[in-house]
């Protein structure tokens, strides 16, 4: 793992639908026991390349990756591909069915616009809350709050509740705070859907800088002229599985088309 910041082998997540067992106590040990064994499911039915086999549903499905330090690597697909899900196994917010994740690195990530936001809270106040979710001691937070407030561009605002804000300042705080936390590993999801152009811009430029000072940044997002822009190999996710790896603009036309 020296050179690389993110190793994922056979990496498998699914869900449950519609209940919480097989209706079994027996049946849902032996599926749990599989689990730890990192064996098949004996009680899943056949066809496991379908993504929805009777009660579950498989999200990502056998996902080998390696992301080496310093890379910015895009993740692409159409809606329910599976990339939010694998942003948040990465992130740790949730863990994976089967397979290994090995993470070298402290993690930053925006899964959500404003996650970890307090809407009766002030901004000023939700940049401390903030900074200490995401890891940032409250000194860390006092250092960095002018260079944060000024980034975000709210500054007239920063002593108004965030729930008055709209969503496009609420996307430039949140990202104003996660680019200052010293991270090696950096996750996007989607940040920028919702702010203006002169911003997208600024922000792309700082994933550039972060790059360059040798942070991994992984970049989710339906706007390909930032990607375009900012990331140097993608990944193509199609029904929960790598469809393609390599070059930023295979990977584009793969997503404009819809298929692989």
């Amino acid at each position: 793992m020296d050179e690389l910041a993110i190793r994922m082998a056979g990496v498998t997540k699914q869900y449950r639908l519609g209940q919480l067992g097989y209706g079994t106590l027996q049946a849902d040990l032996q599926s749990w026991w599989a689990r730890r064994l990192g064996r098949p499911d004996p009680n899943q039915r056949i066809g496991k390349k379908a993504r929805r086999t009777g009660d579950t549903f498989l999200a990502l499905n056998d996902i080998t990756l390696e992301v080496p330090k310093g890379q910015t690597l895009g993740i692409l697909g159409g809606n329910g591909a599976g990339k939010s899900t694998l942003l948040k196994l990465l992130a740790q917010v949730t863990a994976p069915t089967s397979g290994t994740i090995d993470i070298d690195g402290t993690v930053s990530a925006i899964l959500e616009v404003g996650t970890g936001f307090h809407a009766d809270m002030t901004g000023r106040e939700n940049v401390y809350l903030n900074g200490a979710i995401l890891g940032m001691s409250r000194a860390e937070t006092e250092e960095r709050f002018e260079s944060i407030v000024a980034f975000s561009e709210v500054e007239e605002f920063i002593d108004t509740p965030v729930k008055r804000y709209s969503s496009g300042m609420r996307v430039k705080l949140a990202f104003a705070v996660a680019v200052h936390l010293t991270g090696e590993i950096l996750i996007m999801d989607e940040v920028l859907a919702v702010s203006d152009a002169a911003f997208r811009r600024k922000c792309i430029a700082k994933l550039k800088e972060a790059a360059q000072a040798g942070r991994t940044v992984l970049y989710v997002s339906h706007n390909m002229d930032s990607v375009r822009e900012l990331c140097e190999r993608c990944i193509y996710l199609e029904h929960g599985e790598i469809a393609y790896d390599g070059e930023p603009e295979t990977a584009i036309r793969l997503y404009k088309e819809g298929k692989c």
